[in-house]
């Protein structure tokens, strides 16, 4: 990766060393055969490393690097009860001797330690549960209160939000891009599928495209917790954003936003047949595990475009993580 690493080296922030990069590219045979394509490749970010932490622990290399950088000794971030992001903080925070403070959504004041919630206590997060409404309303307020608590105490806390999907943390998946392009060719002609919930890992993978200017590769973004208008603007957002903040030199305007509609189901987190199907599928055939809430999803929106159109390009399966999700779900596979 000289090439690609020389040409990120003058705009790219410093970053921690967590993850075991790069992760692999392996070829789906029997879901290929299934799917009645040629091939499908899955790019294994779910193998990242650090207890699995999928792809959130690329972008936490960036932003637990600045708040090393100004002295933090807490971090403090936020998701739903079973969020894989606030579990890989909370394995970051484990690593590096750093308390972690987690502001959680739910419906349950007292959820049972299951899956990711399992994980965080067993790393040693501090939890607080929120139900929904107070969450959405009132997230600020408790982002707050928590930081001031923390001074308080004597302490110097560092938040981010949900994902990490700030400017900082899109580095993660601009360097994911670059060496995924270094795996398969810059000039391959490359559909990549990625679930889309926060925006940092999609944002970032289209400004890869655009710094190292692969034309025929597509950034496709299922979206599995809000709709394609939503993430339009949002998107768009994060990624001026990025390149305002780091001066990066790509046409914002001129960049598309690939989506793939209709695979949300009935909200975040929340299963249905069809992405049921997925993990069952991906299980059978590949010996693979996808999670309720994103990979399932992305999978079916997936093979559902495949099954339209065919496939006279290469797709590309980039798996986010997530694995430990279907443990809380085990009624999914009854």
């Amino acid at each position: 990766m000289v090439e690609i690493d020389m040409m990120l080296h003058a705009q790219e922030p410093d970053r921690l060393r967590l993850a075991q990069l790069p992760t692999p590219v392996v070829e789906l045979k029997q879901l290929s055969r299934h799917a009645g394509v040629p091939r499908i490749l899955m790019k294994r970010d779910d193998l990242s490393g650090l207890e699995l932490s999928g792809n959130k622990i690329r972008k936490l290399e960036y932003v637990v690097e600045d708040a090393l950088a100004q002295g933090a000794d807490t971090l403090v971030t936020h998701g739903g009860f079973q969020s894989n992001h606030c579990r890989a903080t909370a394995a970051v925070g484990a690593r590096l001797g750093l308390k972690v403070r987690l502001i959680l959504r739910s419906e349950d004041p007292m959820p049972e330690a299951d899956g990711n919630l399992f994980l965080d206590r067993l790393f040693g997060a501090e939890c607080s549960f929120h139900p929904p409404k107070e969450y959405q309303s009132q997230l600020d307020n408790l982002v707050e209160t928590t930081l001031d608590a923390e001074r308080t105490a004597g302490r110097t806390p560092y938040f981010f939000p949900v994902g990490a999907s700030v400017p900082l943390g899109c580095w993660g998946y601009i360097r994911c891009f670059a060496e995924l392009a270094e795996q398969l060719g810059r000039d391959s002609p490359v559909d990549l599928y990625v679930a889309t919930s926060s925006g940092g890992t999609q944002v970032g993978l289209m400004l890869g495209r655009a710094l190292l200017d692969c034309h025929n590769w597509s950034v496709r973004g299922v979206p599995v917790s809000d709709s394609v208008d939503y993430f339009r603007t949002s998107l768009r957002e994060l990624e001026r954003q990025t390149v305002a903040e780091f001066k990066l030199n790509v046409p914002i305007d001129q960049m598309p936003i690939e989506l793939v509609d209709g695979f949300i189901g009935e909200g975040y987190a929340i299963p249905y047949p069809d992405a049921v199907e997925s993990i069952h599928l991906l299980g059978r055939s590949e010996g693979i595990v996808l999670d309720p809430s994103y990979t399932s999803k992305s999978m079916t929106g997936m093979l559902s475009e495949l099954a339209q159109r065919g496939s006279s390009r290469l797709p590309v399966f980039l798996h986010t993580g997530g694995s430990f999700g279907l443990f809380a779900r085990r009624d999914l596979l009854s």
